[in-house]
This record gives structure tokens, sequence and C-alpha cells, in this order.
């Protein structure tokens, strides 16, 4: 079935609104987008042409209400300004309630639900959604929240050097703090997730177990960086705020530090486990014990990830971390095991290339395959011995980058999609950084090959739904993998309730689904 392009616009309303002491004007355009193949019909959309480019908008389900961050680029396209402004939108009224002005150097906006969240320099603002004014302000960098408890986690900002390791929890209707504790920032944060309603788990430093409500918890201590203090120590007044509100992004206190020295955590209805610089670890859940810990080689590790198969533990050291946001060759590339019950170690296997960190791999049942820069080389995962090798000309393929997953899918000559993997389990499909997709056979011979322009990605998936995009353009796929409709929004569109919305530069659309959703049930689209 052939792809139609879709232009045209039904219906252009000009708003004319105050933006502060300026006017502002928003374009709102009725225009199709795609078509339903099943009914033949038309999808429209409510497009929402804004004045500059679109940064980053959220959109209050409850209120109704649209923010959205402008920000424009240079003249030459290459650089994004450092000044914009917040938009409060209201979806009901199409009218504007209120804006503000935004340096992108030195704030940030977040929100949830209700609740918007300005930070600049060392202070942290609550905004009221209904005019843009201030609620209250901290002397504190907020970089996680937890929107069920409308608590916000972060460091009290010191007056003397800026630095503190002072960790706070913050009422987010109020302002108030209602628990402190100290909690060491030296290495970064690595990750935070809430891992039951009420507990958070920080990895700083370590693990360290703190009640969202109280502040109180278990912390396992464990070394994640290195200090060189060969140069001069760079203090770093911002702190973490380049992972504001979300507690993942990357922390440095200057270039004289390495981070990023661990593993992911897993966790299972007991225990966490956890690799840094010095160890392999299985800690209790309930109050931070240690159940046991397995050295690594001194000065071998560096970024590493772990996974558990048939009560084994196994730990993938990449032989790489990060200075600043640069990433640097550290420690040594390596795969080792352990038991998952004891601790003690199976296998330990060096890889002796320095200097060519392992760049991504795969399990097939008893084998690990590791991805290098122009290699791809075969481990036992029963006891770390190397199999067989296959290296790759990078002149006429490219480096190699990583396996794909699922995600990809080829078009079939009867109009139906394939998810490359799923279709033939025994292949491998390795990127390039020429865009290139190796499909490698069980021995890694190239047995086919896509570029990527062939390939759609499966971004988002619902009960019933499939959606698949290439460039600018989606697929909907019923579970039979068969084209119900195309929409002309990129992989980037996501779902609210039965709404798609898309950002293509200074427009947002918004695309009502109601009718292709409630197809099925219609008997016009079958399982």
């Amino acid at each position: 079935m052939k792809k139609k392009l879709f232009t045209g616009v039904l219906l252009l309303i000009a708003i004319e609104v105050s933006l502060q002491s300026s006017n502002i004007t928003i374009l709102q355009n009725q225009k199709i987008v795609g078509q339903i193949s099943a009914l033949q019909k038309d999808i429209s959309a409510k497009e929402y042409v804004f004045p500059e480019r679109i940064h980053e908008f959220y959109i209050d389900t409850i209120s109704h209400y649209l923010t959205v961050q402008l920000r424009g680029v240079s003249k030459n396209g290459k650089w994004l300004d450092n000044t914009g402004s917040l938009v409060l939108y209201d979806l009901n009224s199409d009218s504007v309630k209120w804006t503000k002005k935004m340096n992108y150097q030195t704030s940030s906006i977040h929100q949830y639900a209700s609740t918007i969240i300005y930070s600049t320099a060392n202070k942290c603002y609550c905004l009221n959604i209904e005019n843009g004014k201030d609620l209250w302000e901290v002397k504190n960098n907020i970089y996680y929240v937890n929107p069920h408890h409308r608590i916000g986690v972060g460091y009290k900002f010191n007056t003397f050097n800026g630095t503190s390791n002072k960790l706070e929890g913050i009422d987010l209707k109020t302002g108030t703090v209602i628990w402190q504790k100290e909690l060491n920032r030296d290495y970064g944060w690595n990750d935070v997730f809430c891992h039951n309603d009420s507990d958070l788990l920080i990895v700083a430093g370590g693990l360290h177990d703190i009640n969202i409500n109280n502040g109180e918890g278990w912390g396992y201590n464990a070394i994640t960086g290195k200090k060189d203090y060969k140069g001069t120590v760079a203090a770093n007044a911002i702190g973490l705020t380049l992972g504001a509100l979300t507690g993942v992004g990357a922390v440095t206190i200057g270039y004289e530090l390495v981070r990023d020295i661990a593993s992911n955590v897993l966790v299972d209805s007991t225990s966490l486990y956890f690799a840094s610089k010095e160890n392999v670890a299985r800690i209790d859940k309930k109050d931070g014990k240690v159940i046991w810990s397995s050295p690594v080689p001194k000065d071998l590790s560096s970024k590493s990830s772990i996974f558990i198969k048939d009560s084994i533990l196994y730990m993938i050291n990449g032989g790489y971390a990060y200075m600043g946001y640069r990433q640097i060759n550290f420690g040594v590339p390596f795969i080792a095991s352990f038991n998952k019950e004891s601790g003690k170690e199976r296998f330990f296997s060096e890889i002796s290339e320095k200097k060519d960190p392992i760049l991504g791999s795969q399990i097939k049942g008893d084998t690990l395959l590791l991805v290098f820069k122009n290699r791809v080389s075969a481990y036992s995962l029963l006891n770390g011995s190397k199999m067989f090798e296959k290296e790759f000309d990078a002149t006429e393929y490219g480096e190699l980058k990583y396996f794909t997953g699922s995600q990809l899918y080829a078009s079939s000559n009867d109009s139906t999609f394939t998810s490359l993997i799923l279709s033939d389990a025994s292949k491998n499909y390795l990127y390039t950084n020429k865009g290139k997709i190796l499909a490698l056979d069980k021995d890694l011979n190239i047995c086919g090959q896509f570029d990527t322009e062939q390939l759609y990605v499966n971004y988002l998936n619902t009960k019933d739904y499939q959606f698949i995009a290439k460039g600018n353009s989606t697929t909907i796929l019923d579970k039979k993998c068969r084209i119900i409709a195309n929409v002309n929004v990129s992989k980037n569109a996501f779902l609210i309730g039965n709404k798609l919305y898309d950002i293509q530069e200074t427009n947002l659309l918004e695309i009502d689904l109601s009718e292709l959703i409630n197809l099925e049930s219609r008997g016009l689209v079958t399982r």
C-alpha cells in the first residue's frame, strides 16, 4: 500500500495575546495530517504555531494547560539562543495566561502536574500555575521530585563555598524543609529511583535508601569515581542542576573527577546488586546490610553493566568512564561472573585491549557477544573463555556501535511489517556509524545489510496498535502488523489519552485518535 502525502489547511485562526510588554501571535490551524486506511478517511490535527522554536512542552491533563518553552536558534541554525520565553497557554479558552522570560544558560523549568519548578543559579522557585508568580523559594537545587507525595529532594546551597552535602526534603506545597541528612556527592549521582511507594534509592557513592517523607534510611558506601589531585580542584556552584528534577543527570565537580565507575542496580524481592570501583556486592533491601561482597582487581574497574542468568551474576566491565561529559578510556575491559547466593567468583576474563572499550553486548544462549570498534568477540558464559572473533572493515562498513533491539521494522511485499529480530531470532543486527545495519549469522558472518533509511523505528505501543516511524512519517499497525493508518508525525510523538502530540519546529500538533482507537470495537480491525 502506497503512502499518501497530506497537505492543506482547513481553518486558520489568529489569536492576538499579550506577552508581558510585547505582543505574540499564536496561529491555530486545522489541517489534514494522515488517513485511516480502513475507512479511507482523513485524519486531521489541531496545529498550534508559535513565534519561535518549541524547546520543551508539558500538558497538564487536569487543567488542560499547555506549558511551552520557546527557544530560537542562531541565523545559521547551528546554535540555540541563550534566552527565550516560558508560555502558559490555556487549551480550553485558547488564550495565553502568562509568560516569563528565560535565560537557558542559568535557569531551567521542570513540571509535574500543576507543580512548576523554576531553577536558577542556586535557588529554586515554585511558580503559581495560574499567574506565573513565585509561590515560594528555597536556596536549594531540587533535582528529584516525587509527584505523588509532592516532595522534592536536593542539596542545600552553602553561602560560603556554594556546595554542600546536606540533602533536604522539601514540601512542594509550601517550600518548607521537612528533613535533612548528609549524603556525600563527591562522585555525583549515578541514578535515582523509587523501589516502593515511599522509599527512594539514590546511587551516589554507593546506595542510599531514603524514606521520601522523613529522610530516614540506610546507606551502603562505595567508591564510584576517582579524584585526580594533580589539577586544581574547581568548585562547581551549580552542582547537580544539569540533572535537575530527574536525579539521573551526570554531575561533575571539575575536570579532576573521573566519574561513573559503577554499574546499574539489579533488584529482586530481597536484595540489591551493585558493582563499584572496588567491589561487586549484594545488599539486603530492608536494612542495607552487606550479604556478600566480592573484590575486583585494583584499578581495573570502570563503567560496567551487571545481569543475572541462571542464578549467576555476570559483570561486563566496559573499559571507559567519564571526565566531565567526555568519555575517556579508563580501567580495562573484562567480564566476570559470581555465584548469586555466595558471591564466590566463578571466572574472571581480562580483555587485553585497554584503549578499545566494549561498545555493546548481546546474549545468545550461553554465548556473550561483545562489540568493539572493528570486531565482535564471542565469549563463553560457562567459563569466560574467548570462543571466536570476527573483524569488520571499517572503511567499507563504518565503525561498529552496538546491537540493535526489536524496535527496527522492515516492510514486506504484502504490505505488512516485520521486526527484524522477531522475524529471525538466529540473526544479530549490528549498527555502524555509517548508518548501516549488518545482519550477522551465528558465526558472525554478514548475511544481509540495511541502510537505516530503509527501516522503521517502533517508538510507541498500545494494547491494540504499534506506531512505527521513518523520518517525519508514522505508520500505525494493528497486532498483525498490517497498516491501518498513516500520520505525518515523527518518532518523538507521544500519546496522552487518545491524543497524539508532536513538535515540528515552531508547531505543536494535537491529533485526536479516538475514531482510530475505536475501530476494533466497530469490527473494522481484527486481531
